[in-house]
C-alpha cells in the first residue's frame, strides 16, 4: 500500500508533530506498507531539520501553517501520488492559529472523499466535547457553529480514529458515524528505570498554555517546600503555539527551585524524564488523551494528575496515577509528597506504568492502523 500521511512534523513543535514522528516510524515497519508519503508543514528550524534515512518514508514539506493557499495546495500532491489511503493526523488547530486556515485544512478530508480516495482521519481532539472557556475560546454561537461544521467535515472520512473511548461513543451516538475506531495513543517503554537519588524532582512537561495548570503546581510547590525544602520543580517544554508568550511571566519571576528547560527534542526526552521522581498533570481541562501521561509510563515514572475523564480512562485501562480534583492545590501537594517520600508506593506505580507502556507500544498502535488501512482496501 501507498499511504499519504498529512501532519505537522518535527522539527516543528506541537500540533501533533511528536506523535506523528513516533507513528510514522512505526508504520514504516509494517509489511503491507510499501511507501509512506509524509506531507508535512514547512519548517523554520532548518538547523535542526529531521534527518530521514528510511527509504520507505518520503518527507515532502508542502504546506505552511496559517497559509490558506499552501494548505489547499496539498490536494495537488495527493492527486499526483494517488495513494491507496490518505491519513490525516489532526486536531482542531492543526493547521495554525487562524480559524480559516484550520477549516481549510480539515476541508481536505472532504475534498479527498469527493475525489474518490480512501480517507482515515485520526482526530485527537473533539472541540464540541471541550470546555471552551478553559481553552480561552468564547462559547459564542459563531464558534459553536464553526466547531459543528469542522466536526462534520472530519466525519466525512470513512474511518475516524479517536484516542479516547468515550469520544468514539459520542461520535456514534450524536452523529451516527459507523466508521469510528478507537486506537490508543502509543508509548515507548524504556527498561532502564534508574532514578536520580540526589534530588527530589517534580516534572511538569509539555506545550504550556492556560489549561495545563502550571500556576496551580507553583502554588503547590510553595506548600511542598514549606515541609520539604529540597523538592525542585522542573518545567520542561515550550509554549503552546496558540499561547506563544505564556511561559515568560513565570520565568521572569525567578521562583526558587524552579528550572525551565525550554523545548525538549525527542532524543533528549529520556534525560529529562529520568531526572523526575514524579510527573504531574495538574490540568484544568483536556481536549484529548494525554501524550505526557504515556511518556511518563514509558519512562516508568509515577503520575499525579487531575481527575478528568480523559485522564481517568488511561487509569481505567491499566496505568497508575493518583488523581486529584482539578485546581485543588492542597490535594495536589499531598499527592506529590506521598509519591516523593513513600518509596513503596512510587515503585509500585512505576512498575505498573512501565507494564502499561509495553501494552500500548507504538508497534501495536501501528499494527492497528495497518489493519484499518487494509480493511478500507477490502471495502473498495
Amino acid at each position: 500500500m501507498k499511504i499519504c500521511f498529512i501532519s505537522s512534523y518535527p522539527p516543528n513543535r506541537a500540533r501533533l508533530s511528536e506523535y506523528a514522528q513516533n507513528l510514522v516510524a512505526a508504520l514504516s515497519n509494517r509489511q503491507s506498507i510499501e511507501k509512506l508519503y509524509l506531507l508535512a508543514d514547512k519548517s523554520s528550524f532548518t538547523k535542526n531539520e529531521n534527518n530521514n534515512n528510511n527509504p520507505k518514508i518520503e518527507i515532502c514539506r508542502v504546506w505552511k501553517r496559517d497559509s490558506f493557499f499552501s494548505i489547499l495546495g496539498v490536494m495537488r500532491y495527493i492527486l499526483k501520488i494517488k495513494p491507496d489511503v490518505v491519513h490525516f493526523n489532526v486536531c482542531f488547530q492543526s493547521f495554525g492559529r487562524s480559524k480559516i486556515s484550520n477549516l481549510c485544512g480539515l476541508s481536505l478530508i472532504l475534498l479527498c472523499r469527493l475525489f474518490g480516495f480512501q480517507v482515515l482521519a485520526g482526530a485527537h481532539t473533539l472541540a464540541d466535547m471541550a470546555d471552551l472557556e478553559k481553552f480561552n475560546v468564547k462559547p459564542t454561537i459563531i464558534n459553536k457553529i464553526g466547531i459543528l461544521v469542522a466536526t462534520k467535515i472530519v466525519l466525512s472520512a470513512q474511518n475516524v480514529v479517536v484516542l479516547v473511548k468515550t469520544y468514539g461513543d459520542s461520535l456514534r451516538q450524536r452523529y451516527g458515524h459507523k466508521g469510528v475506531l478507537y486506537i490508543p495513543h502509543g508509548a515507548t517503554a524504556d527498561e532502564n528505570t534508574a532514578k536520580n537519588l540526589d534530588e527530589k524532582i517534580v516534572l511538569i512537561f509539555g506545550h504550556m498554555g492556560p489549561h495545563k495548570g502550571l500556576p496551580v503546581m507553583l502554588e503547590a510547590l510553595e506548600k511542598i517546600r514549606a515541609e520539604k525544602n529540597e523538592v525542585k520543580l522542573l518545567v520542561a517544554g515550550t509554549n503552546n503555539p496558540n499561547y506563544p508568550d505564556y511561559l515568560k511571566q513565570f520565568i521572569d519571576k525567578q521562583v526558587p527551585n524552579v528550572e525551565f528547560t525550554g523545548y525538549v527534542p525527542q532524543d533528549k526526552l529520556g534525560l529529562v524524564f529520568k531526572r523526575a521522581h514524579v510527573v504531574v498533570l495538574p490540568y484544568h481541562a483536556s481536549s484529548g488523551t494525554s501524550g505526557v501521561f504515556h511518556l511518563a509510563c514509558g519512562y516508568s515514572r509515577p503520575v499525579v494528575a487531575s481527575n478528568l475523564p480523559e485522564i481517568k480512562e488511561i487509569v481505567d485501562d491499566g496505568a497508575s496515577a493518583i488523581l486529584v480534583p482539578p485546581g485543588d492545590v492542597e490535594a495536589l501537594k499531598d499527592a506529590v509528597l506521598k509519591v516523593l517520600f513513600d518509596e513503596g508506593i512510587a515503585d509500585k506505580m512505576s512498575q505498573q506504568n512501565l507494564s502499561f507502556a509495553k501494552k500500548e507500544s507504538w508497534s501495536a498502535v501501528a499494527k492497528a492502523y495497518e489493519d484499518a488501512y487494509c480493511a478500507m482496501q477490502h471495502t473498495k
